[in-house]
């Protein structure tokens, strides 16, 4: 079953003379085990896709299908569920909360998700995984920001998610930092099979991504498989 498929789905705002067509009939699936980017100017509709993809919105037409549940027919809480248990945020802005230690930003995330079990142990685990095993006691600001970005995303799979968005996430990154962080999420789809799917304008993130889908005006304009470089 495809993690998620669009089906004509179409996002507009506003009517008539000021109608803005941010989607426009895009069909798409994304199948397990990808590792994707989304490019595109700005204003093409990449942060509206993933906001449809990540559970954030629904479509004004069409159809949007996570692992073959339609958005529209969801619940507010049924879509919180999903949000929480199936798919992981990586945001460009590193989103921790400052009083929170890195430990602590990790678990809350399972607590949030409603996760039994011991939430400390393996908030510990995957920090570990991303190469902070001896810093899980510090706060943001006693952090880089390339180590920052690997507590982000050791929150983000501490869920076990089918499926994290990453929006952006090597943005606020110097070169080396941004390609340290890439290849922590490439090594976790690689073992884990989590599917992840990237907006980004970085030239980076685009070599080593395996598909990429450039938008242009709310369409898709080129759906191309690649070999992931080295770079």
């Amino acid at each position: 079953m495809a993690i998620c498929e669009l089906r004509d789905t179409s996002k507009h705002y506003g009517s008539d003379a000021t109608l803005v067509r941010a989607l426009d009939e895009v069909s798409l699936t994304f199948e397990p085990g990808e590792f994707t980017v989304i490019s595109g100017p700005s204003g093409s509709g990449k942060t509206t896709l993933l906001n449809m993809v990540g559970c954030l919105d629904v479509p004004t037409e069409g159809t949007v299908l996570i692992e073959g549940h339609d958005v529209s027919r969801l619940s507010s809480r049924a879509l919180a569920r999903i949000r929480g248990n199936r798919i992981g945020f990586i945001f460009q802005s590193f989103n921790l909360i400052p009083v929170l230690t890195a430990v602590e930003n990790v678990e809350l995330a399972l607590q949030l998700a409603g996760h039994n079990g011991n939430r400390h142990k393996k908030a510990r685990e995957l920090l570990a995984a991303v190469g902070l095993g001896e810093m899980t006691r510090r706060r943001p600001n006693q952090l880089s920001g390339g180590q920052q970005q690997r507590v982000a995303v050791a929150r983000a799979l501490v869920k076990d998610p089918a499926l994290v968005i990453a929006d952006e996430p090597t943005a606020n990154l110097d070169t080396e930092n941004g390609r340290q962080v890439l290849d922590i999420m490439r090594k976790m789809n690689a073992e884990r099979g989590v599917t992840f799917l990237f907006s980004t304008h970085e030239k980076l993130v685009i070599d080593m991504a395996r598909r990429v889908v450039t938008l242009r005006d709310g369409r898709v304009v080129s759906d191309v498989a690649q070999n992931a470089g080295e770079a």
